[in-house]
């Protein structure tokens, strides 16, 4: 019988097998798959020690499945926010090479009027 810790351990074993496969064929950026491989990780050991995440929960005074909730809520959102952070800064890259390359097209054509009537 399939039990959650073993799902775990799968779990965990497949998602390091992947994220290393997505780097490797260069899908994935290495900053975004150290992310990946925590979670890996960090899923992989909770399956190899679930008393550990019992521990932690009685710690905490939480059940099982709320504090399984708050962590995966908890890295969803981590993840989210350094990929919308990522994303922020690529569309300012991109508005700022569109800006001069608008300025060196019109620069071009200036250029090139300027040959066209003879002008030095």
């Amino acid at each position: 019988m399939i039990n959650a810790e073993f799902l775990m351990l799968l779990g965990g074993s497949g998602a390091f097998l992947m994220t290393l496969y997505w780097v490797r064929v260069r899908e994935l950026r290495e900053r975004y798959a150290i992310t990946w491989l925590a979670v890996a990780t960090l899923l992989f050991l909770t399956g190899l020690f679930p008393d550990a995440l019992k521990y932690v929960a009685r710690q905490a005074h939480l059940s099982d499945p709320a504090l399984v909730l708050f962590l995966a809520l908890a890295a969803i959102y981590t993840n989210s926010f350094f990929v919308s952070v990522t994303l922020t800064k690529h569309y300012r890259w991109n508005v700022r090479l569109t800006q001069q390359m608008a300025l060196l097209e019109e620069r071009l054509r200036r250029l090139e009027d300027r040959k066209a009537s003879g002008e030095p």
